[in-house]
């Protein structure tokens, strides 16, 4: 790819690390874009892509992403607060199969980026989409199905120009890491046949399913990996105010314990049953939360979460505060509480949420959240530039459940991505 024009780096009001970003995607034809949240990929990715176009490297892109994304419309939303970004055109394809061949067809010629939701990637990959080149958004949220298509030549060979955005590249171990490559990168580095890479690089067990990092291997992938990744520093973390994160720990009561080791050792509560571990790890971390679903009613049993999130409540005196839940039954216990308290599903928090920082300091997470991606981008919302207090992250978590595993998986992962970042940074 081109050297990045100096003329159009003086028409932008962006941070250096920003410009040093897309300078990267600019002169790339594969790259993974490893940023915190609140840094600005979206604005990175996107002046990117503008500057391509309009210099003639290429012709047109695909963004990918959650479908999220496409319904709060994130990134029209994000480039119509950049002035170098007026004359960037983005077509969102949506609703039904017919309604996105006719979005195609009557304004495909009209702009430079198509979006289009993960699910159907495959989809528009197989029309008369006239692109070079590809962005995924939230890279590790894409599953193997969803990116199938990228790993077919006659699907996907005119797409050069391969980028993946990710604020969370690695969570339980290093397993992901061929997949990006293969889909970015062809296999290039790791080849084509995951099972060998796994071989080289991990311990399977003995029944061959899951795999265990080998003794220095992290910083073998690394090594190999380093010029396909381009980690944005944010210099301005140093700026932000204090971070502090608790656990509050309650017991459940001895009624619903009865219940839990129910569904725990024979999968079954009531008339309830769970058809496999899936289900039953769901209806544990209801049961948790005093209720459990059935024939889609809650089933009431206890109150024991509820109030200590309203001792929480009572104890900010008056401030504001968030509480991030999972389960509309979750939502419904807490309708309660008084005024100065928000209530939000942590998925629905993870984009284009701006403001929050002016008024929200302290955070409760209702129960531990298995995403760890989810849970930093919601608490990046408060925690970020313009929050002039310090942020309070506290999580509820009901003793001798599966919320305590819930807990110890997201340190790990937590873990997984400090040490990847430490071989970027060298």
């Amino acid at each position: 790819m081109p050297s990045l024009s100096i003329s159009s780096m003086r028409e932008r009001t962006l941070t250096s690390e920003q410009n040093i970003a897309i300078a990267s995607l600019y002169e790339s034809n594969a790259k993974i874009l490893v940023a915190d949240t609140g840094v600005g990929k979206t604005v990175i990715a996107q002046t990117a892509i503008y500057e391509l176009v309009e210099d003639g490297v290429l012709h047109k892109v695909i963004v990918c992403c959650p479908a999220k994304v496409l319904e709060k419309m994130i990134w029209p939303n994000e480039a119509a607060k950049w002035p170098h970004l007026r004359g960037l055109r983005i077509l969102q394809l949506e609703g039904t199969t017919q309604q996105r061949t006719k979005q195609l067809l009557t304004s495909g010629d009209e702009c430079q980026i198509i979006m289009v939701s993960l699910n159907n990637l495959e989809w528009l990959l197989a029309q008369d989409h006239n692109c070079d080149g590809i962005l995924i958004d939230e890279l590790s949220k894409a599953a193997g199905k969803q990116t199938a298509g990228l790993k077919s030549k006659s699907k996907s060979s005119r797409l050069k120009w391969r980028i993946g955005l990710t604020a969370t590249p690695v969570s339980q171990n290093f397993e992901k890491v061929w997949n990006y490559e293969r889909i970015l990168n062809h296999g290039k580095i790791f080849g084509r046949n995951k099972r060998k890479f796994l071989e080289d690089y991990f311990y399977p067990d003995y029944q061959g399913y899951n795999w265990t990092l080998k003794g220095y291997a992290d910083a073998q992938i690394m090594d190999k990996m380093a010029s396909l990744v381009h980690l944005v520093k944010d210099n301005k973390v140093s700026t932000l105010p204090v971070k502090r994160e608790s656990v509050v720990k309650f017991d459940m009561p001895a009624s619903t314990r009865e219940k839990y080791d129910d569904m725990k050792k024979h999968m079954v509560v009531g008339e309830r049953e769970a058809a496999n571990a899936a289900v039953k790890s769901g209806v544990l971390r209801q049961i948790a939360s005093g209720f459990y679903y059935h024939d889609d009613e809650a089933v009431t049993l206890d109150t024991a979460r509820a109030e200590a999130a309203m001792q929480w409540a009572h104890g900010l005196n008056g401030a504001s505060g968030i509480i991030f839940y999972e389960f509309v039954e979750q939502r419904e216990q807490l309708l309660s509480l008084p005024d100065n308290i928000l209530l939000a599903q942590a998925q629905s928090m993870s984009h284009g949420i701006d403001g929050l920082q002016q008024e929200y300091a302290d955070v409760l997470f209702y129960q531990p959240v298995w995403s760890r991606d989810t849970a930093e981008q919601a608490v990046g919302r408060v925690w970020r530039q313009g929050q002039s207090n310090p942020v309070t992250v506290t999580t509820l978590v009901c003793r001798d459940t599966l919320d305590e595993l819930v807990m110890a998986r997201v340190e790990d992962r937590g873990q997984w991505m400090k040490l990847f970042k430490q071989h970027l940074e060298g």
